[in-house]
């Protein structure tokens, strides 16, 4: 027989949903079978599948002539946390903050290596805390070789909350980009996006698709040129995969570095003038309102160095703080700007 009392990130839950994350070696016929027989109960009354369970409620599995460890099943060793310091821009009950750096995964792929990634050192640092099934998640993720904020839900309202806000498009989202050619001074790209399935690639790939593509937006601010280069502050309306990458490229402005779309002579430019190996990519900051309390919240999130030495290095004028960027301190960069021409195609 185990007890156990619920959680507050447990609560809310439907009985049959806690139970199947809970007994993890336990199929859904065999849950629902569990209550049937009468073999769980709730308060110590009979459960039913579909009732939701509150904060403090007495949980009660006694499951006859199974054994609870085999319906629990153990979990696998503890996943490292990745070597290299992650920085915390924000963090309180429901809501972290953090500083992704580049070639960090944000949580295991399809081909684990037992590589640590960005969510390990979440779980590593809020520990498993007293809920059963609930674990703090990344609300978004970024690729792994672009840098920036990522936000955590350290509970189960905040990460709701997130989640919600990220839908509705409550969460303004602000990149700087470097790309190839001289952009205009402000710009809108609305081009629909469609993920391709490429047969041994080991990365996904999008394309503008105007029949089959999903809605997306992405606007820009030129900041500075320099050398057949533009700096951008760019924020994406829509959250589509590679959405930022492949606009850019489709208007022919690739970001400078990226191996997907990018321009391969300039990328190697790149890389012997300056060391860089990496799309030059920046998540710098979100607007939003906090999950739960609903405070107005800005988080920004440093430049890394090596993205800096290459600006330098190509003649552009110093950042300004990024507090004074279009939109980040006043809200003033969204709107609608003049659309950008797509590229010819080939």
């Amino acid at each position: 027989m185990e007890e156990i009392r619920i959680a507050k990130d447990d609560a809310g839950q439907r009985l049959d949903r806690f139970l199947r994350k809970y007994l993890r070696g336990a199929a859904l016929p065999t849950v629902f079978k569990l209550i049937r027989t009468r073999q769980v109960s709730v308060n110590d009354a009979r459960a039913r599948p579909e009732q939701r369970l509150a904060e403090g409620d007495r949980l009660v599995i006694f499951p006859g002539e199974r054994r609870l460890g085999d319906l629990r099943r153990k979990e696998g060793p503890a996943r490292p946390a990745p070597a290299e310091r992650i920085e915390v821009l924000h963090e309180d009950a429901d809501l972290l903050a953090l500083a992704k750096p580049a070639f960090l995964l944000v949580h295991p792929g399809r081909d684990d290596d037992g590589e640590g990634t960005l969510l390990d050192a979440v779980l590593a640092r809020t520990g498993p805390g007293e809920a059963r099934t609930f674990r703090p998640a990344l609300a978004h993720r970024l690729d792994r070789l672009t840098s920036g904020v990522v936000l955590v839900g350290k509970s189960a309202e905040g990460l709701r909350g997130l989640t919600r806000a990220l839908k509705a498009g409550e969460i303004e989202k602000f990149y700087l980009a470097l790309v190839r050619g001289e952009t205009e001074d402000s710009g809108e790209i609305e081009a629909p996006l469609r993920k391709e399935e490429l047969f041994g690639a080991d990365r996904p790939r999008v394309r503008v698709d105007r029949r089959g593509g999903k809605p997306a937006s992405t606007h820009f601010r030129t900041l500075s040129r320099s050398r057949g280069l533009s700096l951008l502050v760019v924020r994406p309306r829509t959250g589509r995969t590679h959405q930022i990458r492949a606009h850019l490229a489709h208007v022919g402005h690739p970001v400078a570095g990226d191996p997907t779309y990018g321009d391969r002579a300039l990328n190697r430019t790149l890389r012997g003038r300056h060391g860089l190996w990496r799309q030059w990519l920046h998540a710098l900051a979100v607007r939003l309102r906090h999950p739960v309390t609903g405070a107005a919240l800005r988080i920004i999130a440093p430049v890394p160095v090596e993205l800096l030495r290459v600006l330098e290095g190509e003649g552009f004028p110093p950042l300004p703080a990024p507090e004074r960027l279009p939109g980040i301190a006043d809200g003033t960069h969204p709107g609608r700007y003049p659309p950008v021409a797509d590229r010819p195609e080939p």
